[in-house]
Formats: structure tokens, C-alpha cells, sequence
């Protein structure tokens, strides 16, 4: 009945709303991105990269997720090298990113509209033997469709936040019975199952075994600091502010005049998270009357109290230049924090706001280890930050620990594939 209630109401709404759709495809040409294959018509193509070999489909909705099932992809491969893999991903952006840097998967699709005809149609044309989806991506007519046609349903990577259960149960008609047809949920955390075990899934297949991230992050390279170099701008404390949403950078400028009365040639390197802001950013800068270079037109000038990154894909090979990284993304509600795995991995202290739903468990570690610490607003980054810029030889013992951290967390992707092994729910012939 839930799930009745559920396509009248989508099915209603999509007619309702067909004329603002309309405006909003004509007016915004990047909502056309995909539109065909989110109604399900998949390219011809698709069905001849596949051929009659057993298919599984995964599913990674954004950038983030999708890049990080690749040492996934690669177990499965490794494991099942007959195997033909279909990613689905919700996003432009994500889409682009997958053809370009996912070699393993042998064809990247827009995931369907949530819609049994469109569901229906997409499972036809790719027939999968096993269906893999991460974070908390739950789809009612997708999911349910496949189990009626025996396909297993596997969670990995999963998160089931406190937010998350509390959304889900609002809708319990229609997510229990999904929740409850699930073949077996791999979650990142012990939390994270016990939530997922109390919104419907039977404790027998829930298991804890980590987050992809940790294992699809690599140590990145010092093209940053010789950049640093090449301006000048080295031989001072750094502190990076990296992936900032709005109304954080005023909070990191607030920190940053208060560690420069101690500090006087503190340098902080700011990377908004979104390259639409760089413009805003840099307008805040010119406010506050700090003196700044930024990436694409560098300055000569070493004397600079701001350094504004506004370039994409180099952020983390500036990470070892600097004494310590906050993580935006974290101190106002919404973003749910972006990666603490990237700086820790460079053996630098990570500090982040109180608002990190996304790295739970990462978190918790960098926490327990030493390696990572909470801030909460201008002082409290200042009080953290103060120590660990004025001793580098402080700087590089928590860095070490930070480091520690994520390399204790790694192995998700190995204990994911060992269950999958044991409860035999691995790609077959069809």
C-alpha cells in the first residue's frame, strides 16, 4: 500500500509539474544532460559493451561516491574478471567524472527517474545479476522491482545517519518493506547498522565493514609546494582552509587576524569548495582589507597574509606544505564536511567544525588518535591551531598520528568483497 501511495503521488506530481519542467529544460540547458537515459532510453552502444556477459550494477550517485567505489570495482574485477560492470550516477558532473576516470566500469549510465516504467525498461535492457548501491541512495521501485526479479540488493559503504533514519521514518510505509528486502547491508559503522537494523533490516544481514573512501584515497603528490616555492611563500606557518562553504570563510578570516597577533607571517591558503564562488570569495578578501594573491594570477608579493586558491583538482598537493589543514564544509549545517582523508594521508593535524555526518567514522578515529581535533568557531580554531603552527616539530607528531588514523580505517573495500564471498551474493551468469 506504501508503495502504491508512493507512484500515485510521483506519478501525479510529474504531470503536475510537466510545464515547470518544460521552462526549467528550456531555460537551463544542463538539466537536458542525460534526460534521455534518465527516461530509460540507454544508447545502443550500452547493450554491445555488455554483450551475454553476467552484469553487475552499481550505483554511486555523486563524484565522491562514485570515485570511491574504484578499489571496489577493481576487487570485483580482480575476483570476477568475466564480469561486465554498469555505474549509474545522478549527476552531470559525477557522469563526467566516471567515463573519465573510471576505466572499470565497462559503461556509465544516468541513474533512472524512480518510476516502474523507467525502472522496468532500464532492468531489460542491462539485466543485472546483482545490484550494488552506496551510502543511503534508497530508490522504492528500484529496489523493490529488483528483488521481485531475484536480483540481490547490496548496500555497501553505507551510512544510515541519525537524519537519515529520522527522514526514512517518516515514510515508513514505504521504506520498511524495501528496508526489509534488502539481500545485505555492508555500513560503515557500528552506529550506522544499528540504525539501519531499527529502521527494518534484519540484523542477519547487516555487517560493519568501513568506508570506501578511506581505501579510494591516495597520497597526493608536493606540486602545491613548489608552487608555495616558486611565489615565495614558503619558509612561514601555513594553515589551509580547504573545500569553505559560505559563511565559513568569515569565521576562518575572524581566526586567522586572531593567530596573526601571535604569528605575524601566518600564511592561510583558502579553497572555496565550489568554483562559482572564487568571485564571492575574492570579494570578501578585498572587504576585510588583507592583503591576498590568488592561483590564477599569482603575486610576487611573499608579504601576502592570504593565498586564494581558485583552481580545481590541485588542492591536495599543497596539502604537506602546510602546519595544519581545517576542513570546511563542516561548520555550518548542510555540506555534512568534505574529505579529513586527504590531509591526513599527507601527515598533517586535521582540525573540522562539529558538522561532519559524511566521515563519521574517519572522524571518530582522527579523534581518538590525536590526529584530528573539533572546532566550533573562531576561537576555538584559533586555541587548536595556535600551538600546532607555532612548534613544527608538534605539527608533525599529530600529522603522524593523523596518518595513523586512516591507515587503521583502511581496508573496507577487502572485508566487503570477503563477505560478499562468504554469503555468495557475488555477479553470476545469467
Amino acid at each position: 500500500m506504501g508503495r502504491l501511495v508512493y507512484n500515485c503521488v510521483l506519478s501525479l506530481g510529474g504531470l503536475l509539474a510537466l510545464p515547470f519542467i518544460g521552462l526549467a529544460l528550456l531555460i537551463r540547458p544542463r538539466y537536458r544532460l542525460g534526460l534521455s537515459q534518465r527516461l530509460s532510453r540507454l544508447p545502443p552502444s550500452i547493450a554491445q559493451r555488455l554483450g551475454s556477459r553476467a552484469v553487475v550494477w552499481l550505483h554511486a550517485p555523486s563524484v565522491g561516491e562514485s570515485l570511491a567505489t574504484r578499489p571496489f570495482l577493481r576487487g570485483l574485477k580482480a575476483q570476477f574478471p568475466d564480469v561486465a560492470v554498469v555505474l549509474s550516477v545522478l549527476t552531470p558532473t559525477a557522469y563526467r567524472a566516471a567515463t573519465d576516470r573510471l576505466p572499470e566500469a565497462d559503461a556509465v549510465i544516468y541513474f533512472p527517474l524512480d518510476h516502474p516504467l523507467c525502472v522496468r525498461r532500464v532492468l531489460g535492457q542491462i539485466r543485472p545479476s546483482v545490484f550494488f548501491f552506496t551510502e543511503t541512495e534508497l530508490w522504492p521501485n528500484c529496489l523493490s522491482i529488483l528483488h521481485r526479479h531475484g536480483v540481490p540488493t547490496v548496500l555497501v559503504s553505507g551510512r544510515f545517519s541519525a537524519r537519515a533514519a529520522h527522514r526514512y521514518g517518516l515514510l515508513r510505509p514505504v521504506f520498511e518493506p524495501v528496508l526489509r528486502s534488502l539481500s545485505l547491508c555492508c555500513m560503515q559503522t557500528q552506529a550506522d547498522a544499528e540504525r539501519v537494523i531499527a529502521a527494518g533490516v534484519p540484523r542477519e544481514r547487516v555487517v560493519v565493514t568501513g568506508n570506501f573512501k578511506v581505501d579510494g584515497s591516495v597520497e597526493s603528490d608536493d606540486r602545491g609546494k613548489a608552487i608555495l616555492e616558486e611565489l615565495g611563500l614558503t619558509g612561514r606557518p601555513i594553515l589551509i582552509a580547504a573545500s569553505t562553504h559560505r559563511g565559513e570563510e568569515e569565521i576562518l578570516l575572524d581566526g586567522y587576524r586572531r593567530l596573526r597577533t601571535h604569528l605575524p607571517t601566518l600564511l592561510l591558503l583558502l579553497a572555496p569548495r565550489y568554483p562559482q564562488r572564487f568571485d564571492e570569495v575574492e570579494t570578501l578578501l578585498k572587504k576585510s582589507g588583507v592583503g591576498y594573491a590568488k592561483r590564477s594570477q599569482p603575486s610576487g608579493d611573499p608579504a601576502i597574509g592570504v593565498f586564494l586558491l581558485d583552481s580545481l583538482g590541485e588542492l591536495a598537493s599543497f596539502y604537506s606544505a602546510a602546519a595544519v589543514v581545517f576542513v570546511g564544509g563542516s561548520l555550518v549545517k548542510g555540506p555534512g564536511g568534505h574529505s579529513v582523508i586527504e590531509p591526513a594521508l599527507a601527515r598533517v593535524p586535521v582540525l573540522f567544525g562539529p558538522h561532519t555526518r559524511n566521515f563519521v567514522s574517519v572522524v571518530e578515529a582522527l579523534k581518538h588518535t590525536g590526529g584530528g581535533r573539533e572546532v566550533t568557531d573562531a576561537g576555538s580554531l584559533a586555541h587548536h591551531a595556535l600551538p600546532l603552527l607555532s612548534d613544527l616539530s608538534l605539527s608533525r607528531q599529530v600529522g603522524r598520528r593523523a596518518y595513523a588514523a586512516i591507515r587503521q580505517e583502511h581496508g573496507a573495500v577487502e572485508r566487503t568483497l570477503r563477505v560478499l564471498r562468504q554469503r555468495r551474493l557475488g555477479p553470476r551468469a545469467g
